[in-house]
């Protein structure tokens, strides 16, 4: 896995209206972006891990905890950042919104527009 600084990662699913929306403002910032879809491409761990570790915080963040399979089987439970991205690939429906690295920075996407944060002067990383 080879990471340029100078390209934009997004972790979506192209299944969600909101997440599609993230991409095309993401094509506004650069045309170099790596698509990480989470119902097409297999997403490496060490590219989940660095996204979680960039964004200083536990994996659990990232599910819709409103989901019903979360409500069912997921809730109350600590796993290992491995076992949460196994979950999310297997229901791509868990990733709760967009996440994107840019430049050293990353961010929940949960609209949009929040995309530009990554390129705004004082980039909150979460």
């Amino acid at each position: 896995m080879h990471l340029r600084n100078e390209e934009l990662t997004l972790l979506y699913n192209a299944n969600n209206s909101r997440d599609r929306q993230t991409l095309a403002m993401a094509m506004t910032i650069t045309s170099h972006i790596n698509k990480q879809e989470v119902n097409s491409v297999n997403i490496s761990g060490t590219m989940f891990r660095l996204m979680v570790d960039r964004l200083q915080t536990d994996p659990k963040r990232l599910l819709n905890k409103a989901d019903l399979e979360y409500q069912r089987i997921h809730r109350g439970s600590e796993y290992n950042t491995a076992i949460w991205l196994e979950a999310i690939k297997r229901r791509p429906e868990l990733l709760r919104a967009p996440v994107a690295m840019y430049r050293g920075k990353a961010i929940i996407c949960d609209t949009p527009t929040s995309i530009f944060r990554l390129v705004g002067p004082a980039s909150a990383t979460a």
